[in-house]
């Protein structure tokens, strides 16, 4: 009995073992991130940082309103922003999602009554065709319906409230993982790829290593042009020379 119970223990504790490394290779990434930019109003801009769970989110100052970049993790963090920052979150009348990652759709729920927007390519990862990873599909927080979401293609400018919208497709990290170029100043880039000190490689997580590379490669010159590049996990980089390092 008592070597039954033995092995019985050893299982259990080599399962245990075994569970704890792969979270350990699981979120090793998350934990070398940079740690995010602190809240609030980014200087000589009309973008404000909205701090969330090790990554951001963002808000543009339109006209009248506010337009948004990806909807973040953290409900709370996300409300405690903007009471803080005096900002009725009813202003927030657009928002565009980079991609449809947990981590960056969950707060969608505190918006009920501003347009969301995605690349198209990304509904396949949500609407039960295509898998994110092995752990299964992607979903929208419980409450936020799919048909709410207004789909994008590359290349497609809008122009809302006076401030200029460009959609530019950034497959590899997700299907449709897509950047928004702001007023031809500003790109905002998601999880498209990591930039650590100007330099430029695939991001964590990524569902096509290879496509990411050459979308990266394609984005060079966009990235360029650009007066700042916004990161969802790796900060803001702001481009004095005109020129970035690979």
């Amino acid at each position: 009995m008592k070597k039954i119970l033995k092995r019985i223990f050893l299982i259990i504790a080599a399962v245990f073992i075994l569970f704890i490394g792969a979270a350990l290779i699981y979120y090793f990434p998350m934990l070398m991130m940079p740690t995010p930019p602190e809240a609030g109003l980014i200087p000589n801009t009309n973008l404000y940082v909205v701090e969330d769970f090790g990554n951001n989110l963002f808000l543009v100052k339109t006209q009248n309103a506010y337009l948004m970049i990806d909807s973040g993790m953290s409900v709370n963090k996300i409300e405690n922003f903007f009471y803080k920052s005096n900002i009725n979150m009813d202003d927030v009348r657009w928002i565009f999602q980079t991609h449809s990652d947990g981590d960056h759709v969950a707060g969608l729920i505190l918006f009920p009554y501003a347009s969301i927007y995605m690349s198209e390519d990304e509904l396949q990862l949500i609407n039960g065709t295509t898998k994110r990873s092995f752990l299964g599909y992607n979903s929208l927080p419980v409450g936020v319906d799919i048909n709410r979401i207004i789909p994008l293609s590359d290349g497609q400018e809008l122009i809302l409230d006076r401030t200029r919208i460009k959609c530019i497709a950034a497959p590899g990290h997700t299907t449709g993982s897509m950047l928004y170029l702001i007023d031809n100043k500003y790109l905002f880039t998601g999880d498209a790829f990591k930039m650590t000190n100007g330099n430029i490689d695939v991001h964590p997580y990524t569902m096509d290593t290879e496509l990411s590379r050459k979308t990266i490669e394609e984005l060079k010159s966009i990235i360029d042009d650009s007066q700042i590049v916004i990161t969802s996990h790796y900060g803001i980089h702001y481009n004095e020379s005109g020129v970035m390092e690979y």
